[in-house]
């Protein structure tokens, strides 16, 4: 039984495309299964299909791309996106699930005043609540004290959900991003007031 005989067809044809992307040959011991399994020429036009198909599912998201950044609906796109290789559900399929997707990531990334506001907002609210989390935890766990300014990662990570929750967006959108590095400068400030009167 040989090394491949297990492997699945597309587990044959990655296999088989890896070795030839970078020992530029396939091994002995892959074209005896793949020609077990019929002949060389059936399977070279196998991946040949797999690369048309996936260029074409690469085509369709590329132009769902482009025509969201032109600012057409959805409905648009579906019916403007059409594929010669594709059925349409898939074509439809594809469509629908990059376009919710741009619009995530774009949503997300959009810095307008009510996301700014919410942040710094964020900031203040996510800070006082972090330092009395590790201001609790230091006082029933004295010892903890001695990683104070280790404690600032996990500030930092508190700070930053309590943020996202406020503005429901991502540390990919700078506005978050700079609310949660205010917030842990705060819990730096607090610490060394505290500190200071302690």
């Amino acid at each position: 039984m040989g090394f491949y005989t297990k492997f699945s067809e597309n587990d044959l044809i990655e296999s088989y495309k890896n070795q030839i992307d970078y020992q530029g040959k396939p091994s002995e011991e892959i074209l005896e299964e793949i020609l077990k399994r019929g002949s060389l020429e059936k399977f070279q036009a196998k991946i040949d299909n797999n690369t048309l198909f996936l260029n074409e599912v690469n085509r369709v998201i590329r132009e769902t791309h482009h025509h969201y950044m032109n600012n057409l609906s959805m409905n648009e796109c579906l019916s403007i996106v059409k594929s010669d290789m594709l059925n349409p559900e898939s074509v439809q399929l594809i469509v629908k699930r990059k376009y919710e997707q741009i619009h995530v990531n774009v949503e997300n990334l959009k810095l307008d005043s009510k996301t700014w506001t919410n942040s710094l907002i964020g900031a203040f609210i996510a800070s006082i609540i972090s330092s009395i989390l590790i201001f609790t935890i230091l006082y029933q766990f004295i010892f903890l004290s001695v990683f104070a300014f280790a404690l600032l990662i996990p500030l930092y990570i508190i700070n930053y959900w309590i943020i996202r929750l406020i503005t429901g967006k991502t540390r990919d959108n700078l506005a978050v991003f700079i609310g949660s590095f205010i917030a842990t400068v705060l819990n730096c400030i607090y610490f060394a007031v505290f500190i200071y009167y302690s």
